[in-house]
């Protein structure tokens, strides 16, 4: 079952406009170009996601979040009693990608096309509520969308660049003190000395403590120290080739109360 919908007119049935060469549907797990790494957190905003815009803005680094919402019993991301816009606000002024993880993180390839449908634009009418536009760029939960189910067809039909990972530090498994270097490890082991190769989609979520107070600033340095550049998703992705929202405000017929 969903939860209440966003409050405002249906996105359903706004113009999308496709941009550039890069393919809308299918999922994308990495970027063409050498040297870069975005660092990309699922599932908020949460509690911790202050202190990790803290911890970006200290680092000088831009990152990509694909916020979900409502789950984790967090209220709706659009309600201003709940704090998230505020949140929100300052992410994209500080210069983060804000992205979709669906309304409810629910299963894309095992729900029907209405359902599917519904938690993709339940999310669009909750960020544009926030923001007045809405996002082109979703990460599907689980990382599942595939042809077969239908997902990745309406993943395309909606216009959205479908982000997968090539380098997923499994964060959820490892959210202790004693644990977190098992995902600091599996980091340091995939992430190549080789950054004139190689160029990585990092997966975190910043909905857990130890991934904002011990695991992020361990990637971000490491990348450095291996010669990587940090970006937000869609710089990996050409970004003279995608639009990373549709501004809805260009849009006056559009009902947005």
């Amino acid at each position: 079952m969903f939860s209440v919908s966003p409050g405002g007119s249906d996105t359903s049935g706004i113009p999308r406009r496709r941009v550039g060469n890069v393919p809308y549907g299918p999922m994308i797990t990495s970027c063409k170009k050498p040297g870069m790494v975005a660092l990309t957190f699922d599932d908020g905003p949460y509690i911790y996601t202050k202190q990790m815009l803290n911890l970006l803005d200290e680092l000088n680094v831009k990152a990509t979040f694909f916020i979900t919402g409502d789950n984790r019993a967090k209220g709706h991301i659009d309600d201003p009693a709940t704090g998230w816009p505020d949140i929100l606000h300052r992410m994209r002024d500080a210069g983060h990608q804000i992205a979709s993880h669906t309304w409810t993180h629910r299963n894309l390839n095992e729900v029907n096309e209405t359902v599917r449908r519904a938690e993709i634009i339940h999310n669009e009418m909750a960020i544009r509520n926030i923001f007045g536009w809405i996002p082109t760029y979703i990460r599907p939960p689980f990382l599942e969308c595939s042809a077969d189910s239908g997902c990745e067809s309406t993943m395309s039909d909606l216009v959205y660049h479908s982000i997968s990972t090539n380098l997923d530090t499994k964060d959820y498994m490892y959210d202790d003190p004693d644990l977190i270097q098992r995902a600091r490890d599996r980091y340091s082991s995939k992430l190549s000395t080789k950054p004139d190769e190689n160029s990585y989609i990092v997966l975190a979520h910043d909905v857990h403590e130890q991934t904002v107070n011990n695991l992020a600033r361990f990637m971000v340095d490491l990348a450095r120290e291996r010669g990587y550049k940090l970006v937000t998703g869609e710089v990996v992705l050409k970004p003279k080739q995608t639009a990373d929202h549709i501004d809805l405000s260009l849009s006056p017929e559009q009902d947005f109360a």
